[in-house]
């Protein structure tokens, strides 16, 4: 077997929690960090190295600035590493910004909008990465951090999907467990679930909204005991669960989750968003060959597309067309007209960046009002 390579691409605070959990795992031979802030960059990377090394791992770790502006420069670079799985947290604007508003006016755009107007922040960035990777020639499988369950069908109508997300469906697979092997006193190690959900699945339950539409099926022992739960009951424990004991280093651990079985080969069943470019989340099974989506009796291919286009309504997205053009929801362009003076009716591809630089103008001088 030949030299396991990642790269991560942005050492945020997703990006810098996975470099510490890759930095001290057995069998990794080379960890590539990219951001474009080469001093933050190559100070998140240094700490995971010292770190690592206190506890006696010594993987190769090389810091490389990286614009993924510049689709050349990207390129070139990617040639040269030829990374066998790259992590992208890349983005021109975290979730968490909008967080600086007023909590009135942020619930409203969670609950009418969601996260579907601000696609541009997402997908320019990771649709650069994915040109570059194209251009390049290389083989290697693609982790993408910045609203998956979007950005993977909109890139993927282009040609150009990655091979999974990470994170939101994942992130209360745990809670589920948790809960589940209390009531029945067993392993969490025993319990296994199938979910099929949107993102907005999660902020809906969370608002305590119980319409956005979903599969769920539990096995315990390899028994189905799914008629043992009230199961709208259980998904809005697990949320809660999940959103009192949430923190960045779980969410990356997703992520790494799924690195190590895609460069590890090891067939794992997990759950994931974004799958082949498909939209929402689904159980997959990951491995050298990339994501494959493992359904459970009762329920088709067709049905939980479905699901998961219907549940994305509820984010914004009215549909994505077969050339990869955003939609939202007419709600949701009425509300971001009234709050940002931004039509968001239809957005192209090939339109992200400028829609981008626009919202995020818009919205800086918004945010004014209330400093």
């Amino acid at each position: 077997m030949g030299e396991k390579k990642v790269m991560i691409i942005g050492l945020g605070r997703l990006g810098s929690y996975a470099l510490e959990f890759l930095v001290r795992t057995p069998g990794i031979d080379s960890i590539f960090t990219a951001d474009l802030n080469r001093e933050e960059g190559l100070s998140s990377t240094t700490i995971a190295i010292l770190g690592a090394a206190q506890m006696g791992f010594y993987p190769h770790v090389e810091f490389i600035p990286l614009d993924l502006n510049n689709i050349e420069e990207v390129t070139s670079i990617l040639k040269r590493v030829a990374p066998d799985v790259i992590l992208s947290c890349a983005t021109l604007q975290s979730w968490w910004v909008i967080l600086e508003i007023p909590a009135d006016i942020y619930k409203k755009l969670e609950v009418v909008a969601g996260l579907g107007p601000w696609l541009p922040m997402q997908v320019t960035l990771n649709y650069k990465l994915m040109q570059a990777i194209k251009r390049a020639g290389i083989k290697t499988h693609v982790i993408v951090a910045s609203f998956p369950d979007a950005v993977c069908p909109i890139l993927g109508k282009v040609g150009l999907a990655p091979t999974i997300g990470l994170g939101n469906i994942d992130n209360f697979i745990p809670e589920i467990k948790k809960i589940v092997g209390e009531k029945l006193g067993i392993s969490m190690r025993n319990i296994t679930i199938y979910l099929i959900a949107s993102h907005a699945f999660r902020s809906t339950i969370k608002l305590g909204m119980k319409n956005v539409p979903y599969f769920l099926r539990i096995f315990a022992d390899n028994k189905d005991v799914t008629g043992k739960f009230d199961l709208d009951q259980l998904l809005f424990d697990a949320v809660n669960l999940m959103r009192r004991w949430q923190s960045d280093s779980k969410v990356a651990s997703s992520g790494v989750k799924n690195a190590l079985a895609i460069l590890n080969n090891t067939g794992e069943v997990t759950h994931s968003p974004g799958p082949q470019g498909l939209p929402g989340g689904y159980p997959v099974r990951l491995s050298s060959k990339g994501a494959e989506v493992v359904l459970p009796e009762g329920i088709s291919m067709e049905e939980a597309i479905r699901i998961n286009e219907e549940g994305q309504k509820y984010d914004g997205i009215e549909k994505i067309e077969d050339n990869g053009t955003v939609i939202c929801t007419e709600n949701a362009v009425k509300l971001m007209k009234e709050l940002f003076g931004y039509d968001c009716r239809r957005i192209e591809v090939g339109e992200m960046e400028e829609k981008a630089k626009e919202l995020g103008s818009l919205y800086r001088e918004y945010v004014k009002k209330f400093k």
